[in-house]
């Protein structure tokens, strides 16, 4: 049974719809869909990618499940901050003294954020996204010395707002580095009041690996934000044809994820 027409169209704004060239593709993040609206992206988009907080019976699909960290945005200021580790808290408060940290919450400079995003990568040795994969998504940002240090960016669909991204500088310097740590804290904390203040009802914190020894950094820091260990269910649907796209788009040097 298909949903309600109104339904209907909160799926499709809660979509991010891009294109490589002439090829589109779609990313969802959601609760409620169904497989009528699920055959109706397949014939649309060369590329159907779905982030859903519940399994659902896609047989088409490539499935991944991977655990999150997920903030309920529905309690209190005092309450979600209160559920931080002690640690958290204190570097959080130890950056509210810092005049030579500012945070661009969220920053418009999307080319500047992008920019940032793609150096990281290129000195980790990692492939970047293509640029086109942060369409729509918000920035959140700490300058040192009026130079980013810190990017953080989030996918949104009206209701969740969930990491894409974290990008620092962390490896550039001792003083610079340490800050980076400091100053990533803080952008979680002022995404959370974002969030809030604008009527998202959770912030995701995206995968957290418990049982991989070479993640464990990354999955003890989203942790020590409190929130709830959940499951997310990935589904990937891709015609033949943009599987050999992001294939060669890999070869030369970018990502579409």
């Amino acid at each position: 049974m298909s949903l309600p027409v109104k339904n209907q169209k909160k799926i499709r704004s809660n979509a991010q719809t891009l294109s490589f060239f002439y090829f589109k593709y779609i990313r969802v993040l959601t609760d409620h869909i169904d497989e009528a609206e699920v055959t109706k992206l397949k014939k649309k988009y060369w590329y159907v990618f779905i982030y859903s907080y519940r399994k659902l019976n896609l047989p088409d699909f490539n499935l991944k499940e991977q655990v999150t960290v997920v903030i309920d945005l529905a309690q209190g200021r005092e309450k979600i901050f209160g559920k931080f580790k002690k640690n958290t808290r204190n570097e959080i408060r130890k950056t509210e003294d810092m005049k030579c940290l500012c945070f661009s919450i969220p920053d418009k400079d999307e080319k500047k954020s992008y920019n940032f995003y793609k150096k990281v990568k290129v000195r980790d040795k990692v492939n970047p996204d293509i640029r086109e994969e942060f369409k729509g998504c918000l920035f959140f940002n700490a300058y040192f010395k009026k130079t980013i240090i810190v990017s953080v960016s989030c996918y949104s669909n009206k209701s969740t707002l969930r990491l894409k991204h974290i990008v620092s500088s962390r490896k550039a310097g001792v003083e610079e580095g340490k800050l980076a740590g400091y100053a990533t804290r803080r952008i979680i904390w002022e995404i959370c009041k974002y969030g809030k203040s604008h009527g998202y009802k959770k912030l995701d914190l995206a995968g957290a690996n418990l049982t991989d020894p070479k993640k464990a950094g990354i999955a003890k820091f989203k942790q020590s934000f409190g929130g709830d260990i959940q499951t997310m269910y990935t589904y990937r649907y891709q015609r033949k044809l943009f599987t050999a796209i992001k294939e060669t788009v890999g070869i030369l040097g970018k990502n579409i994820n």
